[in-house]
């Protein structure tokens, strides 16, 4: 009799083939793991870093992460991200920066559903996590978005914005690479169907804008908080970009998940209550906000940050959603763990 163990794997033209740019889906898939987290049916030990020195090092020599949870709920699934990141990859190699590998896992018996790309996965769940936020956090009349950057994230944050804000009419994006800004404008008008305005400055993206997503490879802090108009939401996805003492100005911190932020030690919220410019007490999950176990926006003008680490449970979420249409589709090659065990 066969015992034969057999799982998926999925390129990342499979994924893109069984949903994995559909970002009405992913953001489903990421409310509903939020959703999970703030009621605790989840496992999720804090991820190790692997870096050649210190957190700065991150944005030049790169990092890679690894990124272990499970998801309860009608999920019932386990999985891992591994997912090196080199910023030199571009200009050396002409590759992306980021490549990652998910790997979904059966809880109840330990073996493998699927091993896949997980690129595709983490990019759009980033992009959707500051959606779900946006949902909760920004002014719902909102109508001028500003991003500061024109990477692979910049493209998942708008899709997910004008998605979950359906009010956005107008979007600025503004990078150090003048060309790159005016062909990701281009590209971004004609896909989200939303004006998208080439913009030369920091800080005219960030005027005037009522929802503002920070995401760049900057060293530095740059943001200025007199920039930001009232009632702002801002979402800061990369590291650098606001300075620790100008988070204090702000009316609501709210991240995903405070322990993990501490755990990696690099996150503007992190340093901000390090440095005690405040304390960890003002610091809110976002679930808990979902939930309406802690108050988020309480009027227009409150001007609110949202600092996300990135969980583990929103890879898992997504990546099981591309699996289970894969699997629907037919859509993948089936490879065999063993057909018969060598050792019981």
């Amino acid at each position: 009799m066969s015992k034969k163990v057999e799982f998926i794997y999925l390129s990342q033209e499979d994924c893109i083939k069984a949903g994995g740019l559909d970002m009405k889906g992913t953001l489903e898939a990421i409310q509903k793991s939020f959703e999970l987290h703030g009621k605790g049916d989840i496992v999720q030990p804090s991820k190790p870093v692997i870096r050649w020195g210190g957190p700065e090092t991150e944005e030049t020599r790169g990092r890679i992460m690894t990124m272990p949870s499970y998801i309860g709920g009608e999920l019932d699934v386990a999985g891992m991200k591994w997912i090196p990141s080199m910023p030199e990859n571009p200009k050396k190699l002409g590759q992306p920066r980021a490549s990652a590998i998910i790997i979904l896992t059966d809880p109840n018996n330990g073996f493998p559903l699927a091993i896949m790309d997980g690129t595709i996965v983490s990019a759009m769940r980033t992009g959707a996590a500051t959606g779900v936020a946006a949902k909760y956090l920004a002014n719902p009349d909102s109508k001028v978005a500003g991003i500061i950057g024109a990477g692979v994230q910049s493209r998942t944050q708008l899709m997910a914005v004008v998605n979950a804000v359906p009010s956005i009419e107008t979007i600025k994006v503004y990078d150090l690479n003048r060309e790159k800004t005016i062909q990701f404008a281009a590209e971004m008008q004609k896909e989200l169907g939303v004006e998208v305005k080439p913009i030369t400055s920091a800080e005219e993206t960030i005027r005037d804008s009522d929802i503002v997503i920070t995401s760049t490879m900057s060293t530095y802090p740059y943001v200025k908080y007199e920039w930001l108009k009232e009632g702002v939401f801002h979402s800061e996805i990369s590291f650098w970009d606001t300075a620790p003492e100008e988070v204090r100005h702000y009316d609501r911190i709210v991240v995903d998940d405070f322990e993990h932020v501490k755990h990696h030690g690099v996150d503007v919220s992190y340093r901000a209550v390090a440095a005690g410019y405040v304390e960890e007490s003002e610091v809110y999950n976002l679930s808990d906000i979902m939930l309406g176990k802690l108050e988020g926006r309480k009027n227009k003008t409150d001007k609110i940050i949202f600092n996300p680490i990135g969980m583990s449970i929103h890879d898992v979420s997504e990546a099981y959603r591309v699996y289970k249409n894969a699997k629907e589709q037919g859509i993948g090659q089936k490879l065999n763990l063993w057909e018969n065990p060598h050792w019981m």
